[in-house]
């Protein structure tokens, strides 16, 4: 616990200098997080001792990094930014023998991609938008994951999904509920512009999707058979296990957005 709240406050205190600088200095820290995210998922499926990928997996990153500062640093078509890449990772099937790359590799490499990519580039979109609901997104996210694993850990009695073994009903009802009530005093405080009733609903929506992104992303771990997607993070695990919550908040917050 010690451990894990150290981290987490070290993190808190990046992120908050990062905002203070700007959202370019904020851009640049979303590009690092989405190269460590893709970083992981490549190896979770592939041997970091596998040289026989190397093409691709800087492939990866270049495509990862125009889709991330597009807009930020330059202005790209999109067309170029998503058609290239799937160029780029498909052709090479072609080229490995003994199927060592083969289209499911491809699929599975422009998977990360496209999810990281976009994900990272909302994030910062949103930052240079709004800085206030930028916050709002790592508010939810990390009190709700907070949350749930303080309650999981002082409460929890009743396992919820084989997915995630240490995952609780109870810490799940705690996260929702802390998220929702901090979530939405932050809206009405910071943001506001729409009513406090729609101000709570928009939050619960945003912190059941935390709990899902930490169930998706924790259902590839399973698949691969890995605990955490790499030990960078003491008490916490990979870079992922941090942020898989934060990037369906991204993804649901923009959707909610284009709708009201």
């Amino acid at each position: 616990m010690k451990e894990r709240t150290i981290s987490s406050i070290v993190l808190l205190a990046i992120l908050i200098i990062s905002v203070v600088l700007g959202y370019r200095a904020f851009g640049m820290l979303m590009l690092l997080v989405g190269f460590l995210g893709y970083r992981e998922l490549f190896f979770i499926k592939y041997e970091k001792k596998s040289t026989n990928l190397d093409v691709v997996r800087v492939i990866g990153y270049i495509s990862l990094l125009f889709i991330i500062l597009n807009d930020i640093f330059f202005k790209v078509k999109d067309e170029f930014i998503y058609v290239v890449p799937i160029l780029a990772l498909v052709i090479p099937v072609i080229f490995y023998r003994d199927r060592k790359y083969n289209i499911d590799d491809a699929l599975f490499v422009l998977g990360i991609v496209f999810f990281l990519g976009i994900s990272m580039h909302n994030i910062i979109y949103m930052a240079s938008v709004d800085i206030y609901k930028c916050i709002f997104i790592f508010l939810v996210a990390f009190v709700t994951d907070t949350y749930a694993y303080i309650g999981g850990s002082l409460i929890g009695k009743h396992h919820f999904t084989d997915i995630s073994p240490n995952k609780t009903i109870e810490g799940c009802v705690v996260g929702t509920l802390m998220g929702v009530i901090i979530g939405s005093v932050y809206y009405y405080i910071a943001i506001n512009g729409i009513g406090i009733l729609e101000i709570v609903f928009i939050t619960l929506i945003l912190t059941i999707l935390s709990e899902i992104g930490d169930l998706v992303m924790s259902s590839i771990k399973r698949y691969y058979n890995k605990k955490d997607y790499s030990s960078l993070i003491p008490g916490h695990g990979g870079i992922l296990d941090r942020f898989d919550s934060v990037i369906f908040v991204s993804l649901g917050l923009t959707v909610i957005m284009a709708l009201i």
